[in-house]
């Protein structure tokens, strides 16, 4: 058994020895000590994470884009969050979830489909502030998101779909044999 300080592993919270973990150095002397298996965990969780701060860039990039200003408030930055978590917005609010609403490209791709009646809702509104304009169009997005997300996934099950079908019918052509018909007066394939 391996002797020496026992270190606590931060996903599980049980402790092990050095030896029998692995060691992921940040920065200069900093590091964290995972079990294997809970270093596999934590790898898929940081690269999610790292998808959905993409995603979200994406998302601000475009809503700045829609609305024409060049600095999103930082308080909207929590609307955002609500749609991606699913949180109830109306009526009886509960508690809060996590990641279980619609993803942050399903919310850019309804802000790209919905920008005409955002440009409408700009020009036709009087906004006292761009905090008030973007929850008025947050709105107009709230009440689009389930259709563009419901095309998204539509569209991802027809691409599987079509990849399935394309590895199926991988046929070779030396393969076949054909049969020489027997008798040269048969009307048989004719019928």
């Amino acid at each position: 058994m391996a002797k020496g300080r026992k270190y606590k592993c931060p996903v599980c919270g049980i402790y092990d020895h050095e030896d029998s973990m692995v060691v992921e150095k940040i920065g200069g002397q900093n590091k964290r000590i995972h079990k294997v298996d809970c270093y596999r965990k934590y790898e898929r969780e940081k690269e999610f994470k790292k998808k959905e701060r993409e995603e979200l860039d994406e998302l601000v990039e475009v809503i700045k884009e829609t609305h024409s200003i060049g600095v999103i408030p930082n308080q909207f930055y929590s609307f955002l969050q609500d749609i991606r978590n699913g949180n109830e917005l109306f009526g009886k609010v509960g508690q809060k979830k996590s990641k279980g609403g619609y993803t942050y490209r399903a919310i850019s791709q309804t802000y790209i489909e919905c920008k005409d009646t955002i440009d409408w809702a700009i020009k036709n509104k009087d906004f006292k502030n761009t905090m008030g304009m973007l929850k008025y169009t947050k709105a107009i997005i709230l009440d689009n998101v389930y259709q563009v997300s419901r095309q998204i996934e539509i569209k991802k099950d027809r691409e599987q779909q079509k990849q399935e079908v394309e590895q199926s019918y991988d046929y070779n052509m030396e393969k076949f044999n054909y049969k020489e018909k027997e008798d040269e007066q048969d009307i048989s394939d004719l019928l």
